[in-house]
């Protein structure tokens, strides 16, 4: 498959996306580009200390496509982890924000409370109101709930 089909393809699906899928994928995206920032600021010391020190330019290229190459494999790997969603669908019985970006919801699913630590999606839910009929997407890895859909009663 070429690039230009792979382009096409990757724009066509992000024109289709619903809202919530949108959503998870710009919250993934501002995720991994956290983890990106840590392989940037050591391939620039690695950069700046090969200049300083006199080190030949081959060797610093060297260890920064070395330090590039892990990076792209540990990310990847990890970006993997963000791409599971276990679905609740149930009552919402409560929500309590912790922090400015923290909550705990629980939600009921038949008899059985199930309590989720968000980190972020959480503010969607402060818009539903209690005993209300939700279907959440739920990241435990990274902690993420998005709302799937929402009945109002």
């Amino acid at each position: 498959m070429s690039l230009k089909q792979r382009f096409a393809e990757s724009f066509a699906r992000s024109k289709t996306m619903s809202g919530p899928e949108k959503k998870a994928n710009e919250i993934l995206g501002k995720i991994i580009l956290k983890k990106t920032i840590v392989p940037i600021v050591i391939m620039l010391i690695v950069l700046f200390g090969g200049i300083y020190l006199h080190i030949n330019g081959w060797v610093t290229f060297g260890i920064n496509i070395a330090i590039a190459v892990i990076s792209f494999f540990v990310i990847r790997k990890q970006a993997e982890k963000y791409q599971t969603f276990t679905p609740y669908v149930g009552t919402l019985v409560s929500l309590e924000k912790r922090d400015k970006n923290n909550y705990v919801a629980i939600i009921k699913q038949g008899k059985k409370p199930i309590k989720l630590e968000i980190r972020y999606g959480g503010e969607d839910l402060e818009h539903i109101r209690r005993n209300q009929l939700i279907q959440v997407s739920y990241n435990a890895e990274a902690k993420m709930a998005i709302v799937v859909t929402n009945n109002n009663r």
